[in-house]
């Protein structure tokens, strides 16, 4: 991100990625769970310089049965089921965070195949894909 001050000096500061993606049901924890993710991605952004991408998927269970063994909300950062079952409390949440902070799949930006095997008439049938 690139901000101009005053001087017309240009500044450039680095900003932490951290994805946040909730499992939700239709109840109050998981309303709870996604008003908590919301205000901690707010002041994490600008206390700590940390934007905290929030995706909330609301999941529709309609076997009674099927509620019970769904055990949600789930709580996922950066790729780790972080909280399951439950809201967290905030100071909780923000140290799962903080804890995630340039970890996962998130982060990892290139890719290169390192192994490939070519199969009948030139097709690829498998390749070993290594992330740096």
């Amino acid at each position: 991100m690139i901000l101009l001050n005053s001087d017309k000096e240009i500044l450039d500061f680095e900003v932490s990625k951290v994805q946040v993606m909730l499992l939700l049901d239709f109840d109050d924890e998981s309303e709870k769970a996604l008003q908590l993710a919301w205000n901690i991605a707010e002041e994490l952004l600008d206390k700590e310089n940390i934007w905290v991408e929030v995706i909330p998927i609301h999941t529709w269970i309609g076997d009674p049965l099927g509620i019970e063994y769904a055990d949600l909300p789930k709580i996922i950062i950066n790729g780790k089921t972080m909280f399951i079952g439950r809201a967290p409390t905030k100071k909780e949440f923000i140290e799962a965070i903080l804890d995630r902070v340039n970890k996962g799949a998130f982060i990892k930006e290139e890719a290169f195949i390192t192994a490939a095997r070519i199969w009948d008439q030139g097709f690829l049938a498998a390749a070993l894909v290594d992330t740096f």
